[in-house]
Formats: structure tokens, sequence, C-alpha cells
């Protein structure tokens, strides 16, 4: 009986570690397996972390994943922690910042000689104040820049501050679409292009170069603004794309005279449409007052038969 249940066990055992979601192999310190972050934040995060592990001395990893799977995120997070093998092996001072994304779950695992410093009501705080607030606003990378800043503030021994909250263009910036407003921004550029708004054009060039400048100097102290800086930059370059199709295709249609000649072109075109609108009016009219003519003279009467109009007919403007 007693290797009847000891073989259930270890078959149990062999079910559980099948069922379990699969470990993502180590890749750096920001390892991001299903792409849930821009290259550019993957960048930003993993310099970030370096120079978080090279002041502290400790080794803090980050993971992002869709979902745990049929793990919970403590199960998730105890497996990656000892099979990434995170901190050094004598003072164990790892660190692992783990995001399940889908499953809107985040942890903080840390390493047991790190937690006299950072303990659970630390990792809580950073967790509850810094990092769920922009997760509520879409905001992944910046949830995960500032846990990690909070991680660093303890590691540092300093006190934890109390976390601010999101600005006023920080909650705008959530239900900002950088491919939307990118495609509301072509269809203006092609129509400001084929309408000949050249000076306006221009005045969007000038004015999107400095801006876009001047926001990418800012994006450093606030992440948020990178979309911005993405779509302020792709208003000089879609507007040289759109004007040097134009030359390629019709240069006549950005200069002086050919924007003249197009307009006279139309003007005419309209001019020649309500000419044959009136000439087929005016016909109708002709005919109508013909045939009156005609049957009056053919009564040989000095007046009518008594006849009324109740207002209608046709008229023209000119």
């Amino acid at each position: 009986m007693a290797r009847i249940l000891a073989m259930l066990l270890v078959l149990t055992g062999f079910a559980a570690q099948a069922l379990a979601s699969p470990i993502p192999p180590m890749n750096g310190f920001v390892n991001d397996p299903d792409e849930l972050l821009t290259s550019w934040e993957r960048a930003e995060l993993n310099h970030q972390v370096n120079i978080l592990n090279e002041r502290s001395g400790t080794q803090t990893a980050v993971l992002v994943v869709q979902s745990t799977g049929n793990d919970t995120i403590e199960q998730f997070a105890w497996r990656v922690f000892n099979q990434w093998r995170l901190g050094n092996a004598l003072r164990n001072d790892g660190i692992l910042l783990l995001v399940a994304w889908q499953d809107r779950h985040v942890r903080i695992e840390v390493g047991t000689g790190l937690e006299g410093m950072l303990t659970d009501a630390l990792a809580g705080r950073i967790i509850n104040e810094y990092i769920i607030p922009p997760f509520k606003s879409g905001e992944l990378a910046t949830g995960i820049t500032q846990g990690v800043e909070g991680i660093s503030t303890v590691l540092a021994s300093q006190p934890l501050p109390k976390a601010e909250p999101p600005t006023f263009w920080q909650e705008i910036s959530a239900y900002f679409s950088l491919w939307k407003s990118l495609l509301a921004l072509a269809v203006v550029i092609i129509f400001l292009t084929v309408t000949g708004r050249l000076r306006l054009l221009a005045a969007l060039f000038v004015v999107a170069c400095p801006l876009t400048l001047i926001l990418l100097f800012f994006s450093d102290q606030a992440p948020w603004l990178m979309p911005y800086v993405w779509f302020s930059g792709s208003i000089p370059v879609a507007i040289l794309i759109m004007v040097l199709g134009v030359l390629f295709i019709y240069p006549q249609r950005l200069s002086a005279a050919g924007r003249q000649k197009y307009r006279e072109s139309r003007q005419s075109n309209h001019l020649s449409s309500a000419a044959t609108v009136w000439t087929s009016t005016d016909t109708t009219h002709y005919s109508s007052s013909d045939s009156t003519s005609h049957s009056s003279s053919d009564s040989s009467s000095s007046g009518g038969d008594g006849g009324s109009s109740d207002g209608g007919g046709s008229s023209g403007n000119w």
C-alpha cells in the first residue's frame, strides 16, 4: 500500500510539472518573450536595470509575459527565480519583477538575503503606489520603470517617497492612439498637398521639427511623452514623402503656375456644366412658350379661357 501511495505521489508530481507553464530562458535582465514592449522600451528598461545592479551590487531582473498559465503569479515567480538562479549564491540577493499583463497580475519576488531590506510591506507599496496606477492606464513600460525606481530607492537605503498621482497629461496619454493619429495625419497631409496648401504644409514642417526635439529632450524624465515624440517626428517625414511623390508624379501641381492652371481648369469645367444646365432649362422654357403661342393663335381668341395659376413653374437665378 505504501508503495502504491508513493507511486501516486510521483505520478502526481510529474503531471503537475507537465501542466506547469514553461519558464522562458533568461536573456539579459529585461525579458519580454511575448514582445509586449517596444524595442525602445526594452532598451531603456535594460539600461535602467543595469545601472541599478551596478550601484547596488544585487541582481534584479524583469520578466513580462502575457499569462502564467495554470500557475498562480506566486508559483510562477518562484519557479522563474529559482530556475534563473538570481542573485549571488552566498548572499542570495536576487530580485524578480514579474508582470503577467493579460492576467493583470504583478509580483516582486525577493531573495532571502534582501528580505530584511526590501520587506513584503515595502514591495507591496512599490506595487500598489508605483506600478499599478500606470498599469490601469495601459502604460506597461511606465509602470515597470517606476517599479524599478522604487526598488532602486529601497536598495539605496533611502526612505520610499509617496508616489505622485498621475498628471493630467499622463491621464490624457492613456487615451492617445499613435496609429489612429498617424492615419489621421496622413489624410490631412494628402488633402493639403492635393489642394495645394503649401504654406500650411510648410508651417507644419517648421513647427514639428523643433517640437520633436523638445519632446525628445523631456522624454527622459517623462517616458509617457514618447508616443507624442513619434507622432511629431512623423509630420515632417510624411510631408517630405508626400511632396516628393507629387513632384515625381505631377510636378506642375506644386508650382504657382500649375496651381493657377488647375484652378482655372476647375472653374472652366464648372462654368461649362452650368451653361449646359441653363441651355437645357432655357430650351424647355422656350418650347413651352412656343406651344402656348401656337395654342393661342389656333384658338383665334382675344383672351384666355379663364384659367388660373397656383404658383407652379420654374425659376432661375444668375
